[in-house]
């Protein structure tokens, strides 16, 4: 049996209204899938236990130099077809099966997987960042983000920030090709650089960046206290937000920590909530995810003014 997901479903799980271009392009993307036979999901688990109990690349400070080389390979792409296709990283796609709503499907289309998650990142973002005068998006990496905020809204000041140095010559590269002025800096998670400003009535937002510092994200907040933007939003691996005691959230938890992903952040967030620090606006799953994990649940937060 045939199924699809509408831009009903997805507003369902965000819970508020979608634009009608963001509606067109859901039907556009025709996100179709099958459910899994018990012989595909036998294998799916068995296979996932089979990397859990083997060597892993784990994320850190020492990757870097991963990430500045698959971003220059973006940007080789990018600069010699002027495709904006060629920005994609090339971690989408990967593998066939994927999870919605809580359980794993086949995807009957090519780059499912990526279709959705943009689905899902502008819908957050054009909704939770409309108000805003600027945007920053820290941990940009080739900028895709970025690049459609720019195609909703032209007047928003849109800044891109990265470790690598990769990253900001493939905004250059799209501010010549594609005409636009998205501004860009070079920004370390883990030594956090306070002379960068963050504008007035400015919205920040990390999409599967802040999952590489593990439990070293302190550093960011600390930071973000300090240049105070006027909301924030992540579309982050989130342990504390899936249910452990069923197998397939078990499974991506655990490769959460194989990976040494993103770790402690949202009870630190509760934390200063209840300091009357911050406020945290919203806090869930969006259902979506890749072969391995459901990584891109969402927290928003802002500053308290008192």
């Amino acid at each position: 049996m045939v199924n699809r997901i509408t831009a009903k479903d997805i507003e369902k799980i965000l819970g508020f209204k979608i634009g009608s271009d963001l509606k067109d392009q859901v039907d556009k993307f025709n996100l179709v899938y099958r459910e899994l036979s018990s012989q595909e999901r036998d294998k799916y688990i068995s296979t996932v236990i089979d990397v859990l109990f083997n060597d892993i690349v784990y994320s850190g400070k020492h990757r870097i130099n991963d990430w500045e080389k698959g971003w220059s390979e973006n940007l080789r792409a990018f600069k010699s077809t002027k495709d904006i296709g060629k920005l994609v990283p090339r971690y989408h796609g990967k593998y066939r099966i994927v999870r919605w709503n809580k359980r794993l499907i086949y995807p009957l289309i090519d780059s499912f997987d990526y279709k959705i998650h943009i689905c899902m990142v502008d819908a957050i973002l054009q909704h939770y960042l409309k108000n805003c005068s600027s945007i920053y998006e820290f941990g940009c990496g080739p900028a895709y983000h970025l690049l459609r905020l720019n195609k909703f809204n032209n007047k928003i000041n849109l800044y891109g920030s990265d470790w690598t140095k990769s990253s900001q010559n493939i905004i250059k590269k799209i501010n010549k090709i594609m005409g636009t002025n998205i501004k860009y800096f070079n920004f370390d998670f883990f030594s956090p650089d306070y002379k960068i400003p963050i504008e007035k009535n400015s919205g920040i937002y990390t999409v599967a960046a802040l999952e590489q510092v593990g439990v070293n994200f302190k550093p960011f907040i600390e930071y973000l206290m300090e240049k105070k933007p006027a909301i924030c939003v992540h579309m982050e691996p989130i342990d504390e937000l899936l249910d452990p005691n069923r197998l397939i959230d078990k499974l991506s938890i655990l490769y959460f920590r194989k990976r040494n992903y993103l770790s402690g952040f949202l009870p630190y967030l509760e934390q200063l909530e209840k300091k009357k620090k911050i406020e945290i606006i919203k806090k869930q799953r969006i259902y979506t995810g890749s072969y391995f994990i459901e990584g891109h649940s969402l927290i928003v937060w802002k500053f308290c003014t008192s």
